[in-house]
């Protein structure tokens, strides 16, 4: 394929790549939403986990799909676009893409398997694609070079195809300048203080564009290099799995028999289609298309910084309720039956689009227009909680998220929320554990849900902190203010905050950020640290004892489980190779994704027990499921634990 000649090429090649990687990852939701749920679907308990461990998998890829479809809309509006958030209903018909390029809903069975791997297959490999899918044979090349017509050609492998984006942009960027091709506004574009997806960024340049593609490139779609996080070689992991399987037992099958290219209107076409028409399979097919285009409309929404008028973090927690409501409807449709005229075929989310547009006319008819398509899905989903009894609270978030747009649309309103709207920080949640206990010289914060029962507090000041005493136990002048403070900044979950009343230094963020390892035991984390929780909101700590034993009954916090859990993990560990770092201090952001790792971001130095420095690091994953063998960091054990627990991400 030849790189574009001009910046109209340069876009319609940006906006097919957004469409292969959002039909990508409605192809591997919808395999993933196939799989079987139980051992009463003719699983034995070593299948059914090997099962929730391939759908973790296929949904994190999806994911990183999702990423893919941010970066490269992040670079369509860079050089002058809108977002591309459209595709053509699916199946995709010839001609839409290149003939190699079949993409299509189907059930998770090893033909599907087969065609996610050659799709995702460096050009080098000599896979072949699923026996049973269809792709007719044409070519999309035109004869001639340099026509004005924006017309893609074909491409052996997706990775081509950013091939030659790539190479578009250093002869566009020296024929119009750098500045005259990357024309968009920054500001119009995500990145992760909006939308959680690690190693989204905004593109202004041709080295920040190199670098996006180059991202997308290795994590999957035709890596030259198959590195074992690449999606390519995931999936050949799971295809040797399901082999090992299928050997020990020829029977095995992991995924229920759902419609292969599902539609929601009457097809028009005599190829394979099946049409949902059984009840409630409808009636919740309806739901969660209209939940998926809106959510869509929503990110692109977002973008559009003249008619947005809520601040993107609320616009982003609205979209990620669409968002689990979609994944919800789609698994349970596949315990449906789909049609009277196809027995046996279960039901199937279908993707589809109408040709309502994204954009919107002004800010008020935006926050309108919204408002009432939210007020109406909520109607028609709350009449399906009969199937679907999650339904009930997704009805209600609508309605809660209706009203903020009827609010949005007061013009007063909506320029205070624009003024506030580009705080970084989300807004602090307060904790209803915390004891606020006065004295003269100072106030003593206690969270008890945080306490780690180390007993340093009552060991080292027992008239300040007097244990096993019913009623009132914590005397705030029962030492000098200073005793008291340094007690408080040795509590190392955080658990007891002290607030000076003799006009002594409080409590600073240290010059150092540390986060040390405790034998067979949690990590104490000693920064400047937001912790993000799994609805967006934050709090800001100094002090927070994380668990890493997998076994807490409050996430993310260490609540002491590793000690009747058995945990062993050293609170050493071997010294990794890493630079100093220009800055030692500064804010931590430590989010714990969900039933994954801690992603850290910032500068830390990861130390032992003994506070000897292993690394340095301004990003970093943290194994807490504590199955990793390479403690403390994460090497992707959680997926084969089979590791739940509530945080960011999908």
């Amino acid at each position: 394929m030849q790189p574009a000649t001009h910046r109209d090429q340069l876009i319609t090649m940006l906006a097919e790549a957004a469409e292969i990687e959002h039909c990508l990852m409605c192809t591997y939701l919808y395999a993933a939403f196939s799989l079987k749920q139980g051992v009463d679907e003719d699983l034995l308990e070593h299948e059914l986990s090997a099962v929730k461990r391939w759908r973790a998998e296929i949904i994190a890829i999806a994911t990183e799909e999702m990423l893919h479809l941010a970066l490269v809309n992040n670079l369509l509006m860079a050089v002058g676009s809108r977002p591309h958030y459209r595709h053509f209903n699916f199946p995709a018909l010839p001609g839409q893409f290149p003939a190699d390029v079949a993409v299509a809903l189907l059930p998770f069975d090893a033909a599907t398997l087969d065609h996610f791997i050659y799709v995702e297959r460096p050009r080098e490999t000599d896979e072949t694609d699923g026996a049973d899918i269809d792709k007719a044979e044409y070519s999309r090349d035109m004869d001639g070079a340099n026509r004005v017509s924006e017309i893609s050609g074909d491409y052996d492998t997706v990775g081509e195809l950013y091939q030659s984006i790539a190479d578009s942009l250093a002869p566009l960027a020296t024929s119009l300048g750098e500045e005259g091709l990357f024309v968009g506004a920054v500001a119009a574009q995500l990145t992760e203080k909006d939308v959680f997806l690690p190693g989204l960024c905004a593109i202004s340049t041709v080295a920040q564009a190199t670098t996006a593609l180059g991202l997308i490139v290795e994590q999957g779609e035709g890596s030259r290099v198959c590195h074992e996080t690449s999606h390519y070689a995931r999936f050949r992991t799971i295809r040797q799995q399901w082999q090992a399987l299928s050997s020990d037992r020829p029977a095995f099958k992991p995924y229920r028999d759902v419609a292969r290219n599902p539609v929601m209107r009457s097809p028009v076409t005599t190829e394979e289609r099946v049409q949902i028409v059984s009840e409630p399979a409808i009636s919740l097919l309806d739901v969660g298309n209209s939940s998926y285009f809106l959510m869509l409309r929503l990110l692109a929404l977002m973008s559009d910084t003249a008619n947005c008028r809520l601040p993107r973090a609320v616009v982003v927690a609205q979209a990620t309720t669409l968002m689990h409501a979609l994944a919800d409807v789609g698994v349970a449709l596949t315990g449906l039956p789909a049609s009277p005229a196809h027995p046996g075929v279960r039901a199937g989310l279908t993707f589809s689009l109408t040709r309502t547009a994204f954009g919107y006319e002004s800010p008020v008819s935006a926050a309108k227009l919204i408002s009432e398509r939210m007020e109406l899905l909520a109607t028609h989903a709350q009449q399906c909680v009969a199937a679907l009894p999650a339904l009930e609270l997704f009805a209600k978030r609508l309605r809660d998220a209706a009203s903020a747009w009827r609010g949005a649309s007061d013009a007063q309103r909506a320029q205070e929320a624009d003024r506030l709207a580009p705080a970084a920080s989300p807004e602090s949640t307060h904790d209803e554990h915390v004891d606020v206990i006065r004295g003269e010289k100072g106030t003593i914060y206690f969270n008890a849900k945080r306490c780690i029962h180390s007993r340093h507090c009552v060991l080292g000041e027992p008239e300040v902190f007097r244990a096993n005493r019913e009623g009132d136990w914590i005397f705030p002048d029962a030492a000098t203010a200073e005793r008291v403070n340094h007690i408080a900044l040795n509590c190392v979950s955080g658990a007891i905050r002290f607030e000076r009343h003799d006009g002594g230094e409080n409590e600073v963020a240290p010059k150092v950020n540390q986060i040390r390892m405790r034998e067979n035991g949690p990590l104490s984390v000693n920064a400047e640290v937001t912790l993000v929780g799994a609805d967006g909101g934050a709090n800001a700590e100094l002090r927070v004892t994380l668990c890493r034993c997998g076994k807490s009954k409050n996430k993310p916090f260490c609540d002491q489980s590793h000690i009747a859990a058995g945990f062993v993990s050293s609170g050493e560990a071997v010294t990794r190779p890493s630079p100093e770092l220009e800055r030692r201090d500064g804010p931590l952001v430590v989010t714990p994704l969900r039933d994954g790792p801690l992603d850290v971001r910032g500068s830390a130095e990861i130390c032992t027990g003994t506070r000897r420095t292993i690394d340095r690091t301004m990003s970093v994953r943290l194994c807490r499921c504590g199955q990793s063998a390479d403690k403390p960091f994460c090497d992707g054990s959680h997926r084969a634990a089979n590791f739940e627990a509530a945080g960011r991400g999908s």
